[in-house]
């Protein structure tokens, strides 16, 4: 930064002292232009009025007030207009000797410049009260909301070994996330039991309680589990963990409660129990389970469909078969004389013996009859007759409808079972 360019607020009180030093003895000989080569020619160059003068006069420094002056009422002035007067007033010794003071108040108001330029956040008093652990303050940093664990972990300071245990195996090999009250707190927190009855009532599911001889003969402890079985109670959730880690006498409130014990051997799994007593079932699984269930109903549903549209169907192709039924009753009976005429079956070679005419085939096997309408035993307008006949009779094969509706139908419910 440029020495002339500074502010005269960037003066430093020693720098001021000295041009005092140099300024305050009066002067007898005046400049060519008639000022004073004191600090009264620096009133007359700021035009001061003379009501001010007095005043200046008493002061027991009058240029380091008349730099005052210059600081607080002429904001916009630097230190060139102030070296401008002084060689005005043939005052070339001030200018030398302050110069090299000058330029060390050009540096420092530099950097304080610069660090002016960053300011501390103003705080709120609403959201200062939220910050209980120091991952609120990233988590907020990042536009997120506070900090919830699976469960804070309560322990006498003598067991800081098994402690330190359980956080490895909980949160390194499990991923769960544990709350620690010497770990995680933010500092200054003006009531520290407020604060931890805060989390455990409102950040964390669980309450993990170390139970040892150290830890039964802590006052605070005692407290805080208290606390969370009232809690427990009233929230009618599952909220104390007690872990046995040394044989001591239990504390009242846990006798009927169900303890996990480090020092059991076998097939008991300590850690997988922790880890599993720890978990809280998520709103994810419920979610699962009735996308199941609504997928069950589904099928079912589809199922019942498929019957009533088979049913449907069959009923209709009933009712169209009886009609067709019905119409070809009433063809036959009116051509029953064609169907019945003899033309193949008599023998023409001996016309002396009787004819001998065969019986009209019966309807059924009519209907029925796979043989080509150009068969010997009918005649030629008999067989155009039953091509006829079959053409307007296209019996739907209902058997075959009804059985592929319902092995669709079994099918359905066997997948509904699986």
């Amino acid at each position: 930064m440029d020495p002339l360019s500074m502010p005269l607020v960037g003066l430093t009180d020693a720098t001021m002292r000295l041009m005092s030093t140099l300024l305050n003895p009066l002067k007898i000989i005046p400049t060519e232009d008639g000022f004073p080569r004191d600090w009264r020619g620096l009133a007359h160059l700021l035009n001061l009025d003379g009501e001010i003068m007095p005043s200046i006069m008493s002061e027991p420094d009058p240029t380091g007030h008349i730099l005052s002056i210059m600081r607080k009422d002429f904001k916009s002035f630097m230190v060139k207009d102030l070296r401008t007067m002084l060689e005005t007033l043939d005052r070339w010794d001030v200018v030398d000797d302050t110069e090299d003071l000058i330029e060390k108040d050009a540096e420092v108001y530099a950097h304080e410049l610069e660090k002016s330029k960053t300011s501390a956040e103003i705080i709120q008093p609403s959201i200062d009260r939220q910050m209980l652990t120091i991952d609120d303050l990233y988590r907020f940093r990042q536009g997120l909301d506070e900090q919830y664990y699976d469960a804070f972990l309560l322990y006498a300071d003598e067991d800081l070994d098994f402690a330190k245990q359980m956080i490895e195996k909980l949160e390194k090999e499990y991923g769960l996330k544990l709350c620690i009250k010497d770990r995680d707190l933010v500092g200054g927190i003006t009531f520290e039991h407020e604060a931890v009855m805060q989390l455990i009532s409102e950040r964390c599911n669980r309450l993990i309680v170390i139970i040892s001889p150290n830890f039964v003969k802590s006052p605070a402890n005692k407290f805080f589990l208290n606390y969370a079985q009232a809690l427990g109670i009233d929230k009618r959730q599952r909220k104390v963990i007690p872990c046995l880690y040394q044989k001591c006498q239990l504390p009242p409130q846990l006798s009927y409660t169900f303890i996990l014990d480090y020092s059991r051997i076998g097939l008991y799994d300590f850690w997988g129990r922790l880890r599993d007593s720890v978990m809280t079932p998520t709103a994810a699984d419920g979610c699962r389970k009735g996308h199941i269930t609504a997928e069950s109903q589904g099928l079912q549903f589809q199922t019942a469909q498929v019957v009533e549209n088979s049913q449907d169907i069959t009923a209709k192709e009933e009712n169209k078969l009886n009609a067709t039924l019905d119409e070809s009753r009433t063809f036959i009976t009116k051509n029953a004389d064609d169907i019945k005429k003899p033309e193949n079956n008599i023998k023409s070679s001996d016309s002396s013996k009787p004819t001998r005419i065969q019986e009209a085939p019966d309807l059924s096997e009519l209907l029925n009859s796979t043989s080509d309408p150009s068969d010997k035993k009918l005649s030629t307008s008999s067989g155009s007759l039953l091509q006829s006949l079959r053409a307007k009779v296209q019996v739907p094969k209902l058997k075959n409808i009804s059985s592929a509706f319902k092995h669709k139908s079994k099918r359905t419910k066997i997948k509904l079972e699986n």
